[in-house]
This record gives C-alpha cells, structure tokens and sequence, in this order.
C-alpha cells in the first residue's frame, strides 16, 4: 500500500491531506467517485525510499524500462497507462522516482520530451523522445534508444573490465604489503636488536616504508581525499578543466585509444540512424553529440556544423573537427551521394566498433603481464625482507 499527498479543492477550500491506495490510479477513480476535485497528486516516500532513491539505476534496468514501453506502444497503451506499468514493475527506486515524475508531468499536460526531461533522464534519450513526437514514428525512437542503449552497455562492460582488473590487483598488493609491514616484519627487528645487529637492506627498506605509513598515512590519505574533492568540484564547476581532463584522458598511452573509439562509437551511431532517416542535419547532429560525454570531443564535433552552415561540403566539414582518423575521412570523401555517404557511416561505424574491441582486448593482454610482473617484484621485495634475517639469523646466535 503506497501513500500520496493530495491537493484537492472542496467547496471553494483548497486542502492537502494523506491517502494511502495500491497505486495513483486506483486513488484517482476512488477521488473522482467521491466528487472531489484534484489538484496535484505526490507520492509519499518513507525513510527507506529516502535511502534507495540515491542507488543509480543500471542500464540493464533503464534498458528492461523501455523494453516495457515499446512493448506497451505496440500495444496500443495510453501513455500515461504505459509510463504507470513501468513504474510499478520497476524495482529501481530511483528510475521508479523517474518514471512518477514523468507520470505527474504527463498528467499536468506536458509534453512527453519535456516531462522525460523534468524526470532526470539523459539528454540524449529526452531529445530522441522529442523526434519520435514531432515525426510520429515513437516506436522507431524507442527501438533505437534500446540499441543505443544496448550498445552504451557492451561499451561500459568493456571499459569496467579495462579499469576494475588493475585496480583490483593493486589493491591486493596494497593489503599484503601492508599486513607483512605491519605486523610481520616487526618482529624480526626487535629480535635483531637484541642481538646488537642490523637487518638486511631489504628487509630495512620495508620498515622504512611501514614508518612512513605509521607516521604520515593519516596524513597522506587526507591529502588524497582533498585532492580528490578539489577536482571532482572544479571538473563540475570549470568548463576549462573539465575539457583540459577530457583532452588529458584521450592522451593516455593506449588507454586514450580505448575511450576514443568508445566515444566516436557512440557518436556514429546516433548520426548513422537520425541521418538514415532523413531528419535535418542540424538536429542530427545536435542529438548525435549528446550521447559523446567527453567533453573535448564534443566541442570538436560540434564544429561539424559550423563549418557546414559557412557552406563547407559535410565530409569537410568533418576533417575541419580534427576529430577523425584519416581512414574514416578517405572513406567520407570517396562519397559521391547521400546512398554512399550512408554506406561509408555505417562502414566507418562498424570500424570504430572493431577497432574498440582490439585496442580494448590489446590492452588487457599488456595488462596482465605488466600486473605480473609488479606483483612479482613485490613478492621479491617481501620475501626478501623477511626470509634474509631468517637465514642470517643462526649466525647472529652462534655469535
């Protein structure tokens, strides 16, 4: 049983009082059978809601979400019948916030862009829903919306298999290096002195570093943390940093690569099918760009139709955005009509989508090794430091 504030009018009086009902529309029949006029209906979230609400829903559940709405515009559902299924089988507490939102925008008689946008949901997808209006052909944005979505999900797995892997190792070797320095090697040196001798080199070198974590790791992870606010609040706040850190990232040895060609993948896409189906250039590229989320590459690519509106030719217009690699412009230029201009966008897409899976696969082959080879100079620097006073140690007591 869900609870909702109501704002109603009787008899000339504006009220606001508690109901509790399965869902909004059985309590909206049970108001209008009561002859009471409706103002506004809220839904009212408990302290656990308040808790669930900040849990971001994952793109297998948005995904799951508009499945169910093209299914229920096939079905020839009311819109607002639709958005109101979705949200009642939808276990996100967030994306279901999302979806009432929509529901009560809808419901005050806005558009349905405009209500997806009031509710939190991407740029991207609020400007697809708003083609879909405009053209008549929703069912069409959906489905491309769910590949489009399906293909942001393939990417992300992608890069979290790229970013997790290392980040995982490194945090191992972190925990065991800190439990031998911390509680295993200590005891060698209390032992050593009191045999009036020194330890080993590497063994001294460990206990260095565990006195430089006793005596200033406080300190240093509050370093790390404050760094860490300082740039997350001045990446949301300075549009300069913000793309000076975009351009940074696209620079990184073979990892640039990686989110290149996850971002110009997701960028083809878009424009391939909003251009395919003949809407106008200035809007397909203006949605196209809103799937790219580094910032750079989004300035540049916006420069595409600028230099088309001075009377560029589109393919120059292109290599002016200094974005793209001379393989996809030679193909571009090859282009004598639209029907080629089409099959060179989806040839280019399909190489950018390749070429993201083999620097992604390369990557992590070099990563492998390379975390190997780290771990194995650690568990060298460990052994070390602790099995040389082992060894010296019978002599020290025959001495």
């Amino acid at each position: 049983m869900a609870t909702f504030w109501v704002k109603f009018k009787k008899q000339g009086k504006i009220y606001h009082q508690k109901f509790n009902a399965k869902s909004q529309k059985e309590l909206e029949i049970n108001l209008r059978n009561q002859k009471i006029f409706v103002l506004s209906i809220e839904p009212k979230e408990d302290w656990l809601e308040k808790i669930m609400i900040f849990q971001k829903p994952k793109i297998s559940e948005v995904l799951s979400a508009f499945y169910q709405f093209k299914m229920g515009l096939k079905a020839n559902l009311a819109l607002r019948e639709n958005l109101e299924s979705i949200q009642r089988h939808t276990k996100n507490k967030m994306l279901q916030k999302q979806f009432s939102k929509t529901c009560q925008a809808l419901y005050k008689g806005k558009e349905l862009s405009l209500c997806f946008k009031e509710a939190g949901f991407s740029d991207f997808i609020c400007a697809m829903i708003s083609v879909g209006q405009k053209s008549g052909r929703l069912i069409e944005v959906v489905e491309f919306i769910i590949i489009e979505l399906k293909n942001t999900q393939k990417n992300h797995k992608i890069l979290k298999k790229i970013l997790l892997y290392p980040l995982f190792v490194s945090l191992v070797m972190v925990a065991v290096f800190l439990g031998i320095t911390l509680f295993v090697l200590p005891q060698f040196e209390s032992l050593f002195l009191g045999f009036n001798t020194n330890l080993p080199l590497a063994s001294k070198s460990l206990l260095f570093m565990r006195s430089v974590v006793l005596d200033y790791g406080f300190f240093i992870l509050v370093a790390v943390v404050v760094f860490l606010v300082l740039c997350i609040n001045l990446y949301n706040k300075s549009l300069a940093f913000k793309t000076k850190f975009s351009f940074f990232l696209l620079q990184i040895p073979f990892l640039g690569k990686v989110f290149y060609f996850y971002q110009t993948s997701q960028f083809l896409l878009g424009f391939y099918w909003l251009y395919k189906n003949n809407l106008e250039l200035k809007e397909v590229l203006e949605i196209a760009i809103k799937s790219v989320t580094n910032v750079y590459l989004n300035q540049k690519l916006q420069g595409i139709y600028t230099g088309i509106a001075r009377g560029m030719l589109i393919a120059d217009s292109f290599e002016g955005s200094g974005v793209w690699d001379s393989l996809s412009l030679q193909l571009l230029h090859g282009a004598k009509d639209q029907e080629g201009f089409l099959e060179a966008l989806e040839v280019i897409l399909s190489l950018h989508q390749e070429e993201l899976q083999n620097k992604s696969e390369n990557l992590l082959s070099m990563m492998e090794p390379a975390m190997i080879l780290v771990l194995g100079v650690l568990v060298l620097w460990l052994a070390l430091g602790i099995f040389l006073p082992l060894w010296e140690l019978p002599m020290h007591i025959k001495q």
